[in-house]
């Protein structure tokens, strides 16, 4: 387990952060679960009314699963299809969603699985959070903050402070009914268990995220650079269960071979600009059907500058993706020389190292939406964590760059602002915060090495 020190003379953090809180401050909590309440019932008219979102995609997908069809074939009513390995729609069979003219004996109604799926994506923001505030606080080395009181300000503070510097992306995530906050709250697994000392543990969160998302497997470079192998070990078995041992139950091993063959043909390969398949060009990889904060669509966007999406080629030139490998490989580099080659003692940092490489990993992959960015939460709430353990330094930077970033993923999903998103407001928002952690992540490992902390 991780327990943060500090240099003798620390201050200790104030002690109105450990009182109740005010009454104002209990207010702005009520509203704000009032608001994700009323949210709801705006994300249930747009999913059954207006019939936007993405949850019969998955839905429609867990139907084919239990029908036997081709999972990668089948789309939902606007024509979209399909694009995660198989566990994600096995783990869904329950509530599937069968297309018009197939019986429906024995599903749910769609309108109740729109309501099941937005409480389940809130309880997994308020999980996942949770999870990873609780760790941090008991890796500090204020014993306060290790008994910090249920409900006080600080308790409050870093678990609803990162949620609303990301709260433009995680609105995002539960309109469109997204599975973000989910992959979120198996990331908060993660890095809590990690941070308890339990690796393996860590390993399997990790995997549960790939096997949705698959980009998570980007995280794979922290044990590796951290030459865990428990960690590793934890992550090549939950590969494996929920990769191929789940969907050979479920299909069968030629099924399950096949499925997989076949999301390497519609998804894999053409992500790289690979192979011949394009039926995802459309919804996912086309530079002017989708709006990607990756480098790749910000360099191709701003060298075709024509507010007319229909104006620019709809594919990047090999210069430009090459460009893409070339920033998100500088980035890398840079996070895991920041970090040093050693695993710190500072709780904090450890989370800071993981948010920032998760971020790195938005930036890396080559169509990263701009609801992605819900999963700087980590990174967020493990920089708050830093600058508590520093009561002596200034937070203003930090706060600074956190108004930031909030602006820039929020401003391009304002009505009449869309070239925002076309040319990367989000992604620059991200760089600067990536940036901001680095900084930290860099000085917090100098200053723990030159006064012996790490071991």
């Amino acid at each position: 387990m991780y327990r943060q020190t500090v240099e003798p003379g620390t201050a200790i953090p104030d002690r109105p952060a450990f009182e109740p809180l005010s009454g104002w401050q209990r207010s702005a909590v009520a509203v704000l679960l009032g608001v994700t309440v009323v949210f709801g019932g705006l994300v249930e008219w747009r999913s059954v009314v207006e019939k936007q979102g993405d949850l019969d995609v998955y839905l429609r997908a867990a139907w084919a699963v239990r029908a036997g069809v081709d999972l990668y074939g089948i789309a939902d009513d606007h024509g979209w299809h399909y694009n995660y390995p198989p566990f994600l729609a096995i783990l869904l069979v329950p509530l599937a969603d069968p297309p018009p003219g197939q019986d429906r004996s024995g599903t749910i109604p769609f309108p109740v699985s729109v309501a099941l799926w937005y409480a389940f994506s809130v309880l997994c923001l308020a999980l996942g959070t949770h999870w990873l505030a609780s760790a941090l606080e008991r890796g500090s080395s204020d014993s306060r903050v290790r008994a910090v009181p249920l409900w006080c300000r600080r308790w409050w503070a870093l678990r609803v402070v990162p949620v609303m510097v990301c709260l433009a992306p995680i609105g995002a995530t539960l309109q469109r009914c997204q599975v973000n906050l989910l992959v979120l709250a198996l990331l908060c697994g993660m890095v809590a268990a990690a941070l308890r000392g339990r690796r393996f543990a860590a390993g399997l969160w990790l995997a549960g995220a790939a096997s949705i998302k698959v980009f998570p497997a980007f995280l794979l470079l922290y044990p590796l650079w951290r030459r865990d192998l428990r960690w590793l070990a934890g992550a090549a078995l939950g590969l494996v269960l929920t990769l191929a041992v789940l969907p050979a139950a479920v299909f069968g091993p030629s099924g399950a071979l096949a499925q997989g063959w076949r999301w390497r043909e519609v998804v894999l390969l053409p992500a790289f600009g690979e192979g011949h398949d394009q039926s995802r060009i459309r919804e996912l990889f086309g530079m002017t059907s989708t709006t990607s904060q990756s480098p790749l669509a910000v360099l191709h966007n701003s060298l075709y500058a024509s507010l007319d999406r229909a104006a620019r080629p709809p594919q990047p030139a090999p210069g430009t993706r090459l460009t893409h490998y070339l920033v998100g490989g500088l980035l890398t580099l840079v996070t895991l020389r920041a970090a040093g080659g050693r695993r710190s003692n500072l709780a904090a940092a450890e989370v800071v190292f993981l948010g920032l490489l998760t971020l790195v990993m938005l930036l890396v992959i080559p169509v990263s939406h701009l609801h992605y960015f819900s999963l700087a939460v980590p990174l967020v709430m493990g920089l708050m964590a830093l600058e508590a353990e520093a009561p002596h330094r200034s937070a203003r930077p930090l706060w600074v760059v956190a108004a930031i970033f909030l602006v820039a993923t929020t401003l391009p999903f304002l009505p009449g602002l869309e070239p925002f998103r076309d040319f990367g407001l989000g992604m620059y928002g991200a760089l600067l915060l990536w940036l901001t952690g680095v900084i930290a992540l860099a000085r917090i490992v100098r200053l723990t090495a030159l006064s012996g902390i790490e071991g």
